[in-house]
């Protein structure tokens, strides 16, 4: 496909850039306002072999950089609605626009956050061209936008979501399909957005309140992010509250205007819905004050200036005159200088740009890793005992930098599984380096830190036909499953387990016998993983024409 990215900021940008990563895409165009920006990313798509024709750093007009007879796929990633209405419609009746430019069978996807109500005229006009629409918003932010891991909310005529999926694969982890047509993905945005913003609000409450009462804010921050009342949200904006300077260079991620745009999505929507929103309301004031102090292109999580005016304290002050040295230490937020002088902030293991969460439970937190060749991750902290399974096809190497320590050279082969007692007092801190020479090989990891016991547990290991017990820790007990093509097994599992699939299969399962027996059959995927409670009974049949493995991790 020839897609041309309309957006090149900070999610944009990273979205363009996975695409040239992807072998479905043939070429890709990024168009932007900002003619650095254009320039910059024309550089990188030549260098990657997928410059458009018409993308020229020179051509910073919408009528002059699209072709409408070459272009598959236009990706529109701009702040607002008022500038989607005018890319995709003109502003009057001589505007060059999407409309009257591209051909028909052509794709518009839309990954702005917008109105339900907007985007269903959008498919609407389009339609009469001939021309799909599909309503796509996204969230996840930059660092992911560029690793390809963003999670998208995609909506449209199924056949229209299907002859993109691969633009979806190249750039989400998480691509969920939102049932009932175009709006119906700017609807999941839109509640989204609700715990969003209410999230950045109440970081900034509950900040300020630890400042005001004299607690070491930092201190505060760190005991939130390992307790119940985190969430990603007060993670990551918290942490740029407490280590904002003030300085007109501060990063801004996402503007604060932008939230006073999606909160008020939220709340026209609730009313149009007749659906009360009060705590969404409030949180939207609190924004609207940032307004009022002049913070409208400062980053969002600067609402905590709304209550450092009001309760007359300052959390980033209160923190920097608390803190210690920040180059000391192996705690997220520390910073850690790197052998060749650099400095780099530690974050935990799960926000860091290529490690995503898949389950979260009171036993376990799952995380899958992918780093494509020749990237590197950020600087990231491990501190529970955690069982790491790897699933790169025919092995691959790396290098391991750890903090204190030299870079080893490092290789796993396929399926292998490793063992570490990692703790918060004895933590890693390291950075991967995918060595890989051939492109598009990644390192691909399942890290399941082990964080308690279950309720029921069984005290010998399991001896099962099919099952070979491979690996004994002190907490768990790793069991592969291997069935043949039409081999079945009767699964008796009187633990909690995760079951991760090794090599895939299409798998028959059947629970209970006779007449009220259940069945269905569904296709299993390498590196699918699941969470089960102890279960007896169920049988297993490979009914696809491969070696079906699967890894069984006991809990105990």
């Amino acid at each position: 496909m020839n897609v041309t990215v309309i957006g090149l900021g900070a999610m944009g940008g990273g979205m363009a850039r996975s695409l040239l990563r992807s072998d479905d895409v043939k070429s890709v165009a990024g168009f932007d306002l900002n003619a650095q920006v254009v320039s910059k990313f024309y550089e990188e798509a030549k260098e990657s072999g997928k410059a458009a024709s018409a993308n020229a750093p020179e051509q910073l007009t919408m009528d002059r950089f699209i072709d409408g007879e070459s272009t598959d796929v236009v990706l529109i990633v701009l702040v607002n609605e008022a500038q989607c209405q005018t890319v995709c419609f003109g502003s009057d009746a001589n505007s060059c626009n999407l409309e009257s430019t591209l051909r028909k069978g052509s794709t518009v996807i839309v990954s702005s956050t917008v109105t339900p109500a907007w985007s269903k005229r959008a498919f609407s006009r389009f339609a009469e061209k001939e021309i799909r629409f599909l309503d796509c918003p996204v969230s996840g932010g930059p660092v992911r936008a560029l690793a390809g891991t963003i999670t998208i909310m995609a909506s449209g005529e199924p056949d229209d979501l299907q002859a993109v999926d691969p633009l979806f694969q190249a750039m989400g982890a998480e691509i969920h399909i939102v049932k009932g047509g175009a709006g119906m993905g700017s609807t999941v945005k839109t509640v989204h957005q609700l715990l969003a913003g209410v999230h950045i609000a109440v970081a900034a409450e509950a900040l300020a309140l630890a400042a005001k009462a004299g607690l070491d804010v930092r201190q505060m921050y760190e005991i939130v992010k390992g307790a119940a009342g985190n969430s990603w949200m007060f993670g990551d904006r918290g942490k740029r509250m407490i280590e904002y300077t003030g300085s007109d260079s501060e990063k801004v991620m996402s503007s604060l205007a932008i939230f006073i745009k999606d909160m008020d999505i939220v709340y026209s929507s609730a009313k149009t819905l007749k659906c009360p929103v009060p705590i969404a309301t409030a949180a939207l004031q609190q924004f609207i004050g940032g307004t009022g102090l002049g913070l409208d292109r400062k980053d969002d999580s600067q609402v905590v200036k709304v209550y450092e005016a009001l309760s007359g304290v300052s959390v980033s002050a209160s923190a920097s005159s608390q803190s210690n040295d920040p180059a000391s230490g192996n705690n997220i937020g520390d910073v850690w200088v790197l052998p060749d002088g650099t400095k780099e902030t530690i974050v935990d293991c799960s926000d860091e740009c290529y490690h995503h969460s898949i389950i979260s439970n009171e036993y376990t937190r799952v995380m899958m890793a992918k780093i494509p060749s020749k990237n590197c991750t950020q600087a990231h902290r491990h501190s529970k005992k955690s069982i790491y399974f790897f699933l790169t096809e025919g092995g691959i190497d790396f290098d391991n930098l750890v903090q204190g320590s030299d870079v080893v050279s490092d290789r796993v082969e396929f399926g292998e599984v490793r063992y570490a007692a990692h703790s918060p007092e004895n933590p890693l801190v390291h950075k991967l380096t995918n060595k890989a020479s051939i492109d598009e090989k990644e390192l691909i990891a399942i890290d399941a830190e082990i964080l308690r016991k279950p309720p029921v547990t069984s005290s010998d290991p399991m001896i099962a036909e099919h099952h070979v017990l491979i690996k004994t820790t002190e907490n768990c007990r790793v069991y592969k499953l291997t069935l043949l093509p039409n081999e079945n097994a009767t699964t008796l599992y009187p633990f909690f387990s995760l079951q991760i699939v090794l090599k895939g299969s299409t798998v028959q399962t059947t629970m209970g016998n006779g007449d009220g027996a259940l069945s269905w059959e569904k296709e299993q995927k390498s590196g699918e993983v699941e969470w089960s409670s102890p279960s007896m009974g169920i049988t297993i049949r490979n009914t696809g024409s491969t070696v079906f493995e699967k890894y069984i991790v006991e809990w105990y």
